[in-house]
């Protein structure tokens, strides 16, 4: 089974993010043997005093790839999601492709369309059609990352006989994933995606959602589906002494003590043919609290799972 780890970039696990927890946090889970590390994205955010909580200090994921990959060797670096119509797609295909150069060929680009109104208003991108930017930004990306000349006509950029090098390590590009389950999401997963990664889901709705993401890409005449990385938020109530239980006194999945983790992760994989997950340590309170649910979820966790 496969783990990413999604990295404290930003302050949403309730401990201030810091350049020295990011390393840290990234060089511990290399250690560990999580296969890949992911990085959250906000530019400019305002709202309820915990939307500014968790989401007013937030490391800008592709500058801090840049800095992980000269501080790291193997693990792969990702976005989770890069929210690609905030950005213009040719810088971000420049700045992907110099990425994988220096990282040896570890960057992924996780992509969502975004959802933060006023988040596009203060960036003066319109949220409207927000989309239809992500598709079309996906496609100039691959453009850019393809053989010179290059030449895209859409409805945002068109660009004739253009070269737009370094190109990327690994080939065609860097893997794309894509975020959400919304129809538009499955869609684009479809169309677009190496590996679909819904948010936290219930099993009866990943299952449904999986087999749409089946039809979808029978539309489009693909034969081989997405594979699929499900963020699960992780609770290791002995580390972070938080209650695993919710509202209705149902104890919530992946929440609890090692076993009850253990046997959330088995259902998964069992009953949804799961088998790569992104773990969110949502329960921390502190960077070492982190390293502990790392280094338990790995030494402890992961071998009542794997196989």
């Amino acid at each position: 089974m496969q783990f990413s780890f999604r990295i404290p970039n930003a302050d949403y696990l309730g401990f201030p993010a810091t350049p020295e927890a990011i390393v840290t946090a990234a060089q511990r889970a290399e250690a560990l043997g999580f296969d890949a590390i992911l990085l959250n994205d906000h530019l400019i955010v305002k709202g309820p005093p915990e939307m500014v909580a968790s989401w007013g200090n937030v490391y800008e994921p592709l500058t801090t790839m840049a800095y992980l990959a000269a501080r790291t060797e193997r693990i792969k670096l990702a976005t989770s999601v890069l929210i690609l119509p905030h950005r213009n797609p040719i810088l971000t295909a420049k700045t992907v492709a110099t990425l994988d150069q220096f990282s040896n060929g570890r960057i992924i680009l996780g992509v969502g369309a975004g959802w933060l109104e006023s988040e596009f208003a203060a960036l003066a991108v319109s949220h409207g059609d927000r989309g239809a930017r992500t598709d079309e930004y996906l496609k100039v990306c691959q453009a850019c990352w393809a053989s010179d000349p290059i030449s895209f006509q859409g409805a945002y950029h068109q660009f004739d006989d253009m070269h737009c090098s370094p190109k990327p390590v690994q080939q065609p590009h860097p893997p794309i994933w894509i975020g959400g389950s919304s129809k538009a999401a499955l869609r684009r997963a479809a169309e677009f995606a190496a590996v679909w990664q819904p948010v936290p889901t219930p099993l009866d709705d990943l299952i449904a959602n999986k087999a749409k993401l089946l039809v979808a890409c029978e539309k489009i005449g693909r034969k081989i589906p997405p594979e699929i990385r499900m963020s699960f938020r992780i609770n290791v109530s002995d580390i972070t002494g938080k209650d695993p239980h919710g509202p209705n006194g149902d104890r919530l999945a992946g929440h609890g003590s090692v076993d009850d983790i253990a046997a959330d992760i088995r259902k998964y994989r069992d009953d949804a043919d799961l088998d790569q997950f992104q773990l969110n340590f949502n329960g921390c309170g502190s960077l070492e609290q982190l390293e502990e649910s790392m280094t338990v979820f790995m030494e402890q966790v992961r071998p009542m799972v794997d196989g």
